[in-house]
């Protein structure tokens, strides 16, 4: 590697580094597997769902590690031909990447010695280019495109990875940091020279092409010196074996001048990449969707999370647990794997919730007749809104049929009046449903009762008692902490309508 910035000092270091308790209460380590230019590569299982993924660990001398640009380049980043990011989890001593696994290999190890055929050299290599053009789009350049940062998954489709070198930049913006690996490094970069860095991207695929299709680099040396001697005067051969279509693609992207190398979406209109499956959407290139998937946020609530954390992570885009735990989901649904529960017991904070199995013992909520009167509704507490980045534009606050249900909330026993709490923007902790069961079969005991007395004539005082004692029914269900002053002021009303009229 060619270096001339400066970046925080970070140390590789070995097994020890993935022992941190606060980490191996969400993933068991299997192996190591690689390494970055920043950090350790290791292979991790994800506990709660027993997915395999990829964990980068950096460790830096400082405490202050933003100078480090992969994590904030994959935050942004989210395309079917480039590695996804799960979760970013900061310790005291390290920087943990969780990423997805793809289990291929290398495109390096792929590579016979003469070369790829024709047809899965040019489906690869548009994949790549897609995923180059995603990043343009989003105003990142690599700067680091080779062989050994193109992975595989299981069904061979490419994957980029390792952004350790990528920037963000603007049109026109000139760059003038050395980075790259000498087999690819672009000649401007050679001779020391401002640059642009989409045409820097582009010479890079461009040797990667060569080395697809003949097995070999384009440039070659016995020395350093020689190598970047070969760059810097763009002299190479092509294999006739090697397509004319082909062939002519190489030479158009291989150039001295910079401005007449062909773009990302040239590239692709080229006549040899325009034959077979056309370049991969971008169905995750938005933002994340601020409504979640509901079948896996069915599956993460049965995992034990709350539902409306997980959207407000989603829409904040978090990488926490929470998120963490979707994404992998939703990854392993796009790959038809089922999540299973593996490796050694998760701690309490992340434990699924306990359902009954038996449902049959469980009480069901009373039906209300026709001849109750209906309860008004009451707004929401001010912390279930939505937050701004979640909300549809003229939509606010209004959740969708599709939505998961919001938990209701009501005050602990001593708690300050119904007025006052829905002033307050604080919420309160969640009550035990058993204890609603029991509150509402205790209502519906107390009121079924009345049901068995005689109906007596329209206007007489008992008809209204019974309409008294529903409504205290259904607010002492609803509301605990109305239970007092509700039943007092009832009481008070049964005694005054027994006084008869005058």
């Amino acid at each position: 590697m060619v270096s001339n910035s400066s970046q925080s000092t970070v140390a590789l270091w070995g097994p020890g580094s993935c022992q941190e308790p606060d980490f191996l209460d969400q993933y068991e380590v299997l192996r190591a597997i690689g390494h970055g230019e920043f950090g350790q590569v290791y292979l991790a299982r994800h506990r709660l769902t027993g997915a395999d993924v990829a964990v980068k660990v950096l460790k830096t001398e400082t405490q202050d590690i933003s100078d480090l640009s992969e994590p904030l380049m994959l935050r942004s980043l989210e395309h079917p031909n480039i590695v996804q990011l799960f979760q970013v989890m900061r310790t005291r001593k390290n920087l943990y990447m969780v990423m997805e696994y793809t289990g291929g290999g290398q495109l390096l190890e792929h590579i016979p010695p003469g070369g790829m055929q024709q047809e899965e050299a040019c489906r690869i290599f548009r994949q790549i280019v897609c995923a180059l053009g995603h990043c343009h789009d989003k105003g990142i350049v690599h700067r680091d495109l080779k062989l050994e940062n193109i992975m595989l998954d299981a069904r061979g489709h490419a994957k980029l990875i390792d952004f350790g070198f990528s920037t963000r930049f603007t049109a026109g913006q000139k760059l003038n940091d050395l980075w790259g690996t000498l087999a690819y490094i672009a000649p401007e970069i050679v001779l020391k020279q401002e640059y642009e860095g989409p045409p820097a991207d582009i010479w890079s695929l461009g040797v990667i092409l060569h080395c697809m299709l003949t097995g070999s680099y384009p440039f070659r040396g016995d020395t350093p010196q020689e190598l970047l001697m070969r760059i810097t005067l763009a002299r190479f051969q092509v294999p006739s074996s090697v397509p004319v279509k082909a062939r002519r693609l190489i030479r158009q992207i291989l150039v001295l001048n910079p401005k007449k190398r062909p773009t990302v979406k040239q590239i692709l209109q080229h006549p040899w990449l325009r034959q077979g499956e056309p370049c991969a959407p971008h169905p995750s290139s938005q933002a994340l969707p601020t409504r979640p998937d509901p079948a896996i946020l069915t599956m993460v609530f049965d995992l034990g999370f709350d539902p409306y954390q997980t959207w407000v992570s989603l829409a904040k885009r978090k990488f926490n647990v929470v998120m963490a735990t979707y994404l992998i989901l939703k990854h392993q649904q796009g790959q038809g794997v089922g999540s299973t529960f593996q490796g050694q017991p998760v701690p309490q904070w992340l434990r699924p919730c306990q359902r009954p199995e038996n449902l049959s013992n469980v009480p069901v909520l009373p039906e209300r007749s026709t001849s109750q009167p209906a309860l008004r509704t009451f707004p929401l507490p001010s912390e279930y809104l939505l937050p701004e980045d979640a909300q549809q534009p003229g939509h606010r606050d209004i959740r969708g049929g599709s939505l998961p249900a919001i938990p209701l909330r009501c005050p602990p026993a001593g708690a300050p009046t119904l007025r006052s709490c829905s002033q307050s923007d604080s919420g309160f902790p969640r009550p035990k449903p058993s204890r609603v069961l029991v509150w509402w079969s205790r209502a519906h005991s107390s009121s079924s009762s009345l049901d068995t007395a005689p109906r007596q004539g329209p206007g007489h005082t008992n008809g209204w008692k019974q309409v008294r004692s529903r409504i205290a029914a259904c607010v002492r269900a609803l509301c605990c902490c109305c239970v007092p002053c509700v039943s007092n002021k009832m009481a008070q009303m049964s005694q005054r309508s027994d006084v008869p009229h005058p």
